[in-house]
């Protein structure tokens, strides 16, 4: 036993000593492994921090090139500024100089023009004064030879002439030729026709007359519409008239015509209307004829009316254009009151092709009156 356990002391010793060695060497390895990630881990911060202090430069550097650049931007900027408001000096004092002169140029300028407008407003209010002058007088004529006509001009007060109407002149009771205000109905506007009282009993609205050819008839359609001329002259009454006041009441046409020879003809026609603009301004209603001139104006009876700018008839050919006037034109005409005056055989003239076709005539006088 003891010799057993002198064997195990020793073997337990050796096993102590080996063990003892085999930790020696680990701890030697051990120790040489962690100097060397110590070494490691000291040359990767000394890396880390060369790198840091690279970007701090780098970012110092960048810091002074970004100053530099902006004082340049800023000393630049100011050049162009100070330029720029040198130049808007340079232009304000040279503005402030001319302006003087252009203000004066101005102001002699809208000197001159309002002296113009002045001069012409009053040369046309002098025509207009003396225009109502005589259309006065010729009222206060007119008023003296009726009565009647007085007592009621008597019931205006401040005899506001131009305030009295008629329904028709054949309401009119002075019997004297002459302009009148006409008032077809109480909706209507009245408008100042002119009233033939002498011939062939009066009481006749002129709605168109020609007898010198100082007015141009080829005109538009607002103007056939609207009316144009002198009632004293030439003139045409309007469409729009004449479809009111033969809308309101029924009405009689006259037509009286004379050729450059002085040969005295006429045209009657026991009714006569024409339509709205709406319709064109057709001839609605032609009646009986009697005369001595023939019947010229049947074959345009239901047509519309045609000017230089609205085409309505049933032709292929712009009727207006092609006889230089204003109708009732179908396919053209077998009359055209409103075309050239002229002493020639042509059809765009003064026609009425029943007397003699496309003999040119001196004188044309269209006349309605209402009948009962």
């Amino acid at each position: 036993k003891l010799a057993l356990q002198a064997i195990l002391s020793d073997r337990l010793q050796m096993t102590i000593s080996q063990l003892g060695d085999m930790i020696g060497l680990n701890l030697t390895a051990l120790q040489i492994q962690s100097n060397i990630a110590i070494k490691k881990v000291q040359e990767t911060i000394s890396q880390k921090m060369l790198h840091q202090q690279k970007l701090y430069e780098s970012i110092n550097q960048l810091s002074e090139t970004l100053a530099q650049n902006l004082t340049a931007l800023q000393s630049s900027t100011m050049m162009k500024d100070q330029e720029s408001l040198d130049q808007k000096l340079s232009l304000l004092e040279k503005l402030s100089e001319e302006l003087p002169s252009t203000i004066n140029e101005s102001v002699n300028q809208l000197r001159k023009t309002l002296d113009q407008n002045f001069t012409a407003l009053q040369t046309q209010v002098n025509a207009t004064i003396k225009q109502d002058r005589e259309s006065t007088n010729e009222m206060l004529t007119e008023i003296a030879a009726s009565k009647n006509d007085l007592a009621r001009y008597m019931t205006i007060s401040g005899l506001d002439f131009q305030s009295i109407s008629f329904e028709s002149c054949k309401e009119n009771l002075s019997k004297r030729s002459g302009k009148y205000l006409i008032q077809p109905t109480e909706n209507d506007e009245p408008f100042l026709g002119y009233c033939a009282q002498t011939a062939f009993g009066g009481g006749w609205l002129v709605i168109q007359y020609r007898y010198d050819g100082s007015v141009d008839f080829s005109r538009n359609w607002t103007e056939y519409r609207n009316g144009f001329g002198s009632m004293y002259r030439e003139f045409w009454l309007g469409l729009e008239h004449l479809h009111r006041v033969t809308t309101a009441r029924k009405h009689e046409l006259m037509v009286e015509l004379k050729d450059f020879d002085g040969n005295y003809i006429y045209a009657r026609y026991d009714e006569f209307a024409i339509g709205s603009e709406d319709e064109q301004y057709p001839l609605t209603k032609l009646g009986s004829y009697t005369g001595t001139a023939g019947d010229a104006l049947n074959y345009h009876k239901d047509m519309k009316f045609s000017t230089v700018d609205r085409d309505n008839d049933v032709s292929t050919t712009h009727c207006a254009r092609y006889w230089k006037g204003a109708w009732w034109y179908k396919g053209c005409h077998n009359s055209n009151l409103n075309g050239i005056y002229k002493n020639s055989v042509e059809g765009e003239n003064i026609v009425w092709n029943t007397y003699k076709r496309y003999w040119g005539l001196a004188y044309s006088r269209m006349m309605i009156r209402e009948t009962k």
